[in-house]
């Protein structure tokens, strides 16, 4: 073998062995508390974060305040910005400070709405658009395993809402295994100020790792869709760590 293919077996051996030292995990942490309640909301935690000039001026603040809808509003989870100039986005969190997972934008793909990540940064699932719809898949990482669908609702009064002045988003959604089963949906709250949304489970689905997955997809929604804002400073920071 000459030189320079002894050099690319060397490299294949070191990304091989890499990749294998990599932990897989496939559960979310911390998230026990998601089985308290089968309703949740999640609302900006400052107002001024919706202006368009909006800058995130120091590590870990606090975006999204996450509240259990069926008792007193009470809050569960918040979202912390990651910081600017890091590739990973909001972070999950208990009221304990525990981290439960990373919601982040995509890398590259034009085609998915985002990725989940494991604490550690490690990729659980990946959000796509399905192609030839509307819809979104929710895939599993690193199987490639699809594990729920995503589908707008258009039949609704939602848009009128928004039309008229009365809801900020007219962002509607049900959340369904591949088989048609309604795991739960994405609505927006009628609020007089802001824009919240309503995350609500089937009181019969009580696994509390797809509920995680449901919260997870329904901050990138709300991210994506919501407060494009948000998503502009996310991809900023992802851009600048890219040049570090």
């Amino acid at each position: 073998m000459d030189f320079f293919g002894q050099v690319r077996q060397g490299i294949a051996k070191a990304v091989h062995k890499a990749a294998a030292d990599l932990p897989i995990f496939h559960e979310f942490p911390e998230c026990s508390i998601l089985n308290s309640t089968d309703k949740l909301s999640i609302k900006l935690t400052n107002e001024h974060i919706q202006n368009p000039a909006w800058k995130p001026q120091v590590a870990d603040q606090l975006i999204y305040s996450i509240k259990n809808e069926d008792n007193r509003k009470q809050t569960v989870v918040n979202g912390h910005f990651h910081g600017i100039g890091t590739d990973q986005g909001i972070v999950l969190k208990n009221m304990a400070g525990k981290p439960i997972m990373i919601v982040s934008l995509p890398n590259y793909s034009a085609n998915s709405l985002g990725k989940l990540l494991h604490p550690s940064s490690a990729t659980m699932y990946k959000i796509v658009t399905t192609p030839h719809s509307l819809n979104y898949t929710v895939i599993r990482s690193p199987s490639n395993e699809p594990v729920l669908r995503i589908e707008p609702v258009f039949i609704s009064l939602y848009p009128i809402g928004k039309a008229i002045g009365l809801l900020a988003t007219n962002c509607v959604y049900w959340i369904k295994r591949l088989d048609g089963t309604i795991l739960g949906y994405v609505r927006p709250k009628l609020v007089v100020k802001g824009a919240t949304l309503v995350v609500k489970f089937t009181s019969t689905q009580k696994d509390v790792q797809l509920r995680a997955v449901i919260l997870g997809v329904s901050v990138l929604l709300m991210i994506n869709q919501v407060h494009p804002q948000i998503k502009h400073r996310l991809e900023e920071s992802m851009r600048l760590a890219q040049m570090k």
